[in-house]
């Protein structure tokens, strides 16, 4: 893609935003749990970081429903456009290929990322972050497997049954990916359910969607509108009105996960909540899912939060998203590790003990050499990442337009062989 459609384009700067902060809500799982309630206790003595906005830096389930809507809308806008100009072959067409497509765009790289992971598992890579005193970083870090055959067998199970259940024994912040491989089949299979039907009947189909299930259709009625007003989409509605929805999108998006019952702001976005989820939901969740959604659309109608996140800045951010999903947590349970608990390594090796003799965990480093390391590990995870796209991300696209063309056939030979038959029908009229 060309630089200057990068440039204008806001999905991205969204796309970048969502996975860093992936990231800082597996740093602050790591280091700072209490970021997941909304206060120190039940007395109601907040932090800075536990107040609404500011304690999005915890806001993990916000970003991966962020990137749930994100992947519908660009999957599914194309395929509206073209129903709208009435090519009906070329949605059919297109959907084929973007279905095929989509599964190997996912499934491809996230399985390099897999055998990446397993790899520094079998090197012992992870022997520090099972010894720290982070308790989440000791869940997501493995042990190398007893022998090289046991380790073998469990990474091709890995690498079949994970697209099954979601479970990895090597990343368990993979879990999300199946997820995002069937919110695309889903996406995909209504399109094509309503490609012949009228757009404000398919409109009314998707809202009836979301409201009955309150998951997905919101990015699909995004692509319709995007279908409807294009550049103009702007211009629609007052900027102070855009603004207020990305607001108050973000304010719902800050509820807590845990303890939630102990500042009245989230108290009160709970019990309101509850009026209206079935029965038996998860009320984080659902709100989760309402706040980024008006986030979504607000940016959709504003100029200004278009502008910001078409910044080349956020466009690097967006095209390197995927990559820092995947290799985030790999350098958290390295690289981070090393750096917060290198004094304490150094010091007491991999068994340390306290002045009593009793085995403790190790210790991170002191304030200016724990933000030092944090802001090292970011640096080297974007760099690791932007390498990711100049050297993985080719060959595994290569591997997909391999397979895509050997099974679907090549699209330019598909197109010519279309034009084809347009001019042996036209000519046949003619005669």
């Amino acid at each position: 893609m060309s630089s200057k459609k990068r440039a204008n384009n806001w999905v991205d700067g969204l796309r970048g935003i969502a996975a860093l902060m992936v990231v800082t809500y597996h740093v602050c799982s790591s280091f700072g749990t209490w970021l997941n309630s909304p206060a120190m206790d039940d007395k109601g003595t907040a932090s800075l970081f536990q107040y609404p906005f500011f304690r999005l830096v915890v806001g993990g389930r916000s970003a991966l429903a962020l990137f749930f809507i994100i992947t519908g809308y660009v999957n599914s806008f194309r395929a509206i456009k073209e129903t709208r100009e009435g090519d009906m072959e070329g949605v059919l067409t297109n959907l084929s290929r973007n279905t095929f497509g989509r599964m190997g765009r996912l499934i491809v790289p996230t399985n390099a990322a897999i055998l990446l992971s397993w790899l520094v598992c079998q090197l012992n890579g992870h022997r520090i972050a099972r010894v720290v005193d982070s308790a989440w970083i000791q869940r997501v870090s493995c042990a190398p497997g007893p022998s090289f055959g046991a380790s073998v067998d469990k990474l091709v199970r890995n690498l079949t049954l994970f697209w099954h259940n979601g479970q990895s024994p090597f990343d368990g912040t993979y879990w999300t990916i199946p997820f995002f491989l069937q919110g695309s089949m889903v996406v995909y299979l209504t399109l094509l359910a309503t490609t012949f039907a009228r757009p404000r009947y398919r409109k009314g189909i998707i809202v009836f969607l979301y409201l009955y299930s309150w998951a997905g259709g919101q990015c699909m009625f995004l692509a319709e509108l995007n279908a409807d007003f294009g550049p103009d989409a702007t211009s629609v509605m007052p900027r102070a009105v855009s603004a207020l929805m990305v607001v108050f999108g973000l304010f719902l998006s800050s509820i807590p996960e845990e303890n939630a019952d102990w500042m009245p702001w989230s108290r009160v976005i709970v019990w309101t909540a509850s009026m209206i989820v079935p029965a038996g939901g998860e009320i984080n969740r659902y709100v989760v899912s309402v706040g980024t959604t008006m986030v979504m659309y607000g940016v959709f109608f504003s100029p200004d939060a278009r502008r910001i996140l078409a910044h080349p800045v956020m466009n690097f951010l967006g095209r390197i998203s995927f990559p820092v999903y995947l290799l985030h947590n790999t350098l958290i349970r390295t690289v981070l590790s090393w750096m917060v608990y290198r004094h304490d390594f150094m010091m007491q090796g991999l068994h340390p003990v306290d002045e009593n003799g009793n085995p403790r965990w190790l210790a991170r480093g002191g304030f200016v050499s724990f933000w030092t390391s944090i802001l090292a590990f970011y640096a080297c995870l974007i760099y690791s990442a932007h390498l990711w796209t100049i050297h993985v991300d080719p060959h595994c696209e290569k591997v997909v337009t391999w397979m895509s063309n050997r099974m679907l056939g090549n699209h330019e030979e598909h197109t010519a062989t279309k034009e084809g038959v347009l001019v042996g029908t036209v000519l046949a009229k003619w005669q």
